[in-house]
């Protein structure tokens, strides 16, 4: 009688752990399948940054040059402003 308790109790738990490892290995299964994704995201990200440091850089160099053309424009005008200051100045 005792024996068939114990029997019965284990069985319990047999059927119980056997429950468990089917649902751990269902979602093992649904992990690995994530891990691809991830993966596979991962990588098109790394590839993302790395074409933004590259427009970063390009933005950079082409603010640079930017603004030495504004710089020469600013000359420019300033140039021809002191001309027109003269022009003005000068008795006619």
């Amino acid at each position: 009688m005792i024996s068939s308790v114990v029997d019965i109790v284990l069985f319990v738990a047999l059927l119980f752990t056997s429950f468990r490892v089917t649902k751990m290995h269902r979602e093992l299964v649904r992990l690995r399948a994530h891990h691809g994704e991830f993966t596979q995201v991962l990588g098109k990200t790394n590839e993302t940054v790395g074409d933004m440091v590259v427009m970063v850089r390009e933005f950079s160099a082409d603010g640079r040059q930017m603004v030495h053309a504004l710089g020469d424009k600013i000359d420019e005008a300033r140039r021809t402003i002191a001309e027109i200051d003269a022009r003005n100045a000068s008795p006619a």
